[in-house]
């Protein structure tokens, strides 16, 4: 079981910035060896990010200067979710499962909506979210929003961007580079899709992993 580490963010308009100032530190630990409890309720886990993630390498850099990038996807991490202390089956919040509870108990609830536009364009969380059927609804917004963090560092900003103590790049297994992507975009539009159509269509339109 990897340590536990509270983390409190100050800040979520400098949440990017925050992060790469803590997980910097922990670059060189073995593969999800830190747990990091980034939300919440009382003394109960919400949610946490176990890092290093399974992307984060050092690059092979035969002759490195000053300004190499001697690390790839350094903030990768993996998002895991709490019930009662105790950490959930990841498959439960794959982006098809999120899809799929979405679209079967929270679709039509406009407070909801509400509350993922705010996750989506803010990185906050409601206090107190609608209660559906289905996946906990603060546990949904919880889980959605450091999936679509981890989305950010992955497909869409730069180290210089995040303001990075350490540079990186962006690479795929291969060793090549990753090009931006939509990111959290991607999914957000998937959402609003299926506000109108079922998850057979709106994987059509918009392929998700």
């Amino acid at each position: 079981m990897p340590d536990r580490i509270k983390l409190v963010l100050q800040n979520s308009d400098n949440i990017y910035i925050e992060l790469t100032q803590i997980l910097s530190q922990y670059k060189e630990e073995p593969q999800g060896s830190k747990l990091f409890i980034v939300e919440s309720d009382s003394e109960n886990p919400i949610v946490g990010i176990k890092y290093p993630g399974k992307k984060v390498r050092k690059r092979p850099v035969a002759h490195p200067r000053a300004n190499s990038a001697l690390w790839a996807n350094l903030y990768d991490f993996e998002v895991v979710a709490f019930h009662n202390n105790e950490v959930l089956d990841g498959n439960q919040f794959t982006f098809s499962a999120l899809m799929e509870d979405f679209y079967q108990y929270k679709k039509d609830n406009k407070e909801f909506w509400q509350c993922i536009e705010k996750v989506y364009f803010k990185n906050q969380i409601a206090t107190q979210p609608p209660l559906l059927n289905g996946i906990n609804a603060r546990l949904f917004l919880s889980v959605l929003k450091w999936i679509w963090i981890q989305e950010d560092f992955n497909y869409h900003f730069n180290w210089e961007e995040v303001c990075s103590p350490v540079r990186y790049v962006l690479e795929t297994r291969t060793g090549s580079r990753t090009s931006k992507g939509a990111g959290r975009a991607k999914f957000f539009a998937g959402l609003i899709l299926l506000k109108y159509f079922d998850i057979a269509t709106v994987k059509k339109i918009i392929p998700l992993y």
